[in-house]
């Protein structure tokens, strides 16, 4: 080795003598490197003078294996003629498939080389010429004659878990019984080597940013006709699952590289033995899906609905025109009428049915007769909200995987399975106070029947939609936007809560049949189309948000929020609607309470 320039002879032995603490990670290395680069704040301003270049190793990476390349000398990746001389000459980019010489702990020499894999990826759909066409396309991040494996990987870490650490000794202990001077072992290396490459090297969310890097990058999707294939896993019900932190969802390798696979043998869907084949898919998916169906290879796991214009594209248009003319008009009654309260406009007639209810009020008899719900109405009632509400607690953060307050809402819960299971058995519950209800209409119905017969029966229904409601909810908006003096007058139950009863009703169903498709997946799969399963993610989603739009928003501004009631109405409490909101929104009520009482 040359003999260093004199004026560094201080330097040097200063470091050698600071070295001279750090004894084990010394003895780990055996060329000396360690003792400069052991220091944190070895570094230099780079040659662009915008960025620094940081030479800083952890020396505990050789002292505690703490990684795959532990057992190599430094010179087994850099070349010796840079670095043997001191300042070192500028370095040779690392060759990841040159010879390694790595020496066990019998200081025995074997010889090791990654070229297998490089034969691997010259027969996958990352050839060496995509890899270098990727690199340009990127930026050129690595430089000329740097190894085209650092596009992917930085060095792969031993996945060492909280768990792995805290039993890490028993093992070691017990490989080391015979592994002593007899059977000479670093047992502790190839311990965690083993348990390293037992486990995945990288989450799913670590994956899905590094196949970003270029399925993600609009250069390299317009040079090689792809999809943007991560942002449609993220929204994915197995994007989700991964963002809010689960390992047990599949990942990208879990579809597109086959069981027992080489992950660098990646082959395009083309080819009839990739796991992403046509003729393959189906036995991919049911790697997790052990009861699936043949049909579940439909089902789109990369669905983006801004360039599909199948049927998937047609429902989510349906439902922003749902969204638009349900939603819209309520909202636009809902801030019309806080308007009014604003300023304070309200029907001429509203002071003279607040006197006769008054009298009306002051005597037990006609004051039953004003009680809009009964106690079994309102029991139904209070059901479908705890329902409603653990629905919205425990859907709603894997819609919205991506926020923070959902990953903290689902920890909260005890995670993403107990989560999903609350979801799952609330939603069955809902489904069975939907089932209770129409079985309670349909008895209504039967005693009605004897004395009006079928249909008016059905027509009179207190939550009928008829064409007198139409009619009152045109009248409402003309007299909400200023065009008519007077609101109208409903009885038991004006049109606006009629047309929330029917969306309940309507959502319900459409949610129940969705959640269940989804729930029973294997079912679904074998004997209906898979694509029928990306079709119901779509409605379930849609419809829980215009439901979550309407009891969040419209709802609540009419029973919590609005003058007459704030802070919350006793209706669904005791039964009996606040006297303010009785006058004003069911004077028809008041209208036959007085005729059906004497001396009113």
């Amino acid at each position: 080795m040359p003999t260093p320039n004199h004026k560094f002879v201080p330097i040097l032995a200063l470091l050698a003598a600071l070295s001279a603490l750090s004894g084990r990670a010394l003895a780990a290395d055996p060329e000396g490197c360690l003792m400069c680069h052991q220091y944190r704040g070895l570094s230099r301003i780079a040659a662009d003078g915008k960025t620094i270049d940081l030479f800083y190793v952890n020396p505990n990476y050789y002292d505690q294996a703490l990684g795959p390349h532990a057992h190599l000398k430094c010179t087994d990746c850099h070349e010796k003629k840079d670095v043997e001389v001191f300042p070192h000459k500028a370095a040779t980019p690392v060759d990841c498939l040159r010879t390694c010489h790595v020496v066990s702990s019998s200081n025995v020499e074997l010889r090791f080389s990654h070229a297998k894999l490089s034969q691997l990826l010259d027969h996958s759909v990352h050839t060496k010429k995509v890899l270098e066409e990727s690199n340009q396309l990127l930026g050129a991040p690595l430089a000329q004659g740097q190894a085209d494996c650092l596009l992917c990987h930085d060095e792969p870490l031993f996945a060492r878990s909280e768990k792995g650490v805290l039993r890490q000794q028993a093992p070691i202990a017990r490989c080391n019984t015979c592994h002593d001077e007899q059977f000479p072992q670093d047992t502790r290396y190839f311990y965690w080597h083993v348990h390293a490459r037992s486990q995945p090297a990288r989450s799913h969310l670590d994956l899905v940013r590094l196949c970003g890097a270029c399925h993600s990058n609009p250069a390299i999707r317009e040079q090689f006709k792809l999809p943007d294939t991560s942002a449609s896993y993220l929204v994915s019900f197995h994007g989700k699952a991964a963002l809010l932190g689960s390992q047990e969802t599949a990942g990208c390798l879990d579809c597109h590289v086959g069981p027992g696979q080489n992950i660098h043998a990646m082959l395009s869907q083309t080819k009839t033995d990739s796991p992403t084949h046509s003729d393959q898919i189906a036995n991919t998916c049911r790697t997790c899906h052990r009861e699936a169906g043949p049909r579940i290879s439909s089902a789109a796991i990369h669905l983006d609905l801004s360039t599909s214009h199948g049927i998937e594209f047609f429902i989510a248009c349906i439902f922003v025109v749902l969204i638009v003319f349900t939603f819209g008009p309520s909202l636009l009654m809902t801030a019309l009428k806080m308007f009014h309260n604003v300023i304070g406009r309200h029907d001429p007639e509203v002071h003279d049915r607040l006197h006769r209810l008054d009298k009306l009020l002051a005597t037990p008899q006609t004051a039953q007769k004003l009680q809009r719900f009964t106690l079994h109405q309102r029991l139904q009632h209070w059901y479908l909200v705890i329902c409603f509400t653990v629905l919205v607690v425990t859907g709603f953060p894997i819609k919205f995987a991506d926020r923070a307050w959902a990953a903290t809402l689902v920890r909260e819960l005890g995670g993403l399975p107990t989560t999903r299971s609350l979801h799952h058995w609330f939603g069955a519950l809902l489904i069975a106070g939907f089932v209770y209800h129409m079985v309670y209409v349909m008895l209504t119905v039967k005693r009605q029947r004897k004395k009006t017969g079928i249909i008016r029966a059905v027509l009179g229904l207190p939550m009928m939609v008829t064409l007198n409601d139409l009619k009152g909810m045109n009248l409402l908006m003309l007299y909400l936007l200023g065009l008519r003096q007077r609101s109208p007058e409903s009885g038991r139950f004006n049109p606006e809560e009629k047309f929330e009863y029917i969306g309940v009703f309507w959502g319900t169903f459409v949610l129940g049949t969705t959640g269940c498709l989804m729930w029973f997946n294997a079912w679904t799969s074998r004997h209906m189309p898979g694509r029928l399963l990306t079709i119901a993610v779509l409605i379930h989603t849609f419809e829980a948000f215009l439901a979550l739009l309407h009891v969040g928003v419209v709802h609540m501004a009419s029973v919590i929020f609005a003058p007459g009631v704030f802070p919350v109405s006793k209706a669904m409490f005791t039964g009996q609607t606040p006297a303010h909101e009785l006058a004003e929104g069911h004077a028809a009520m008041i209208d036959d309470a007085e005729k059906e009482t004497p001396h009113a």
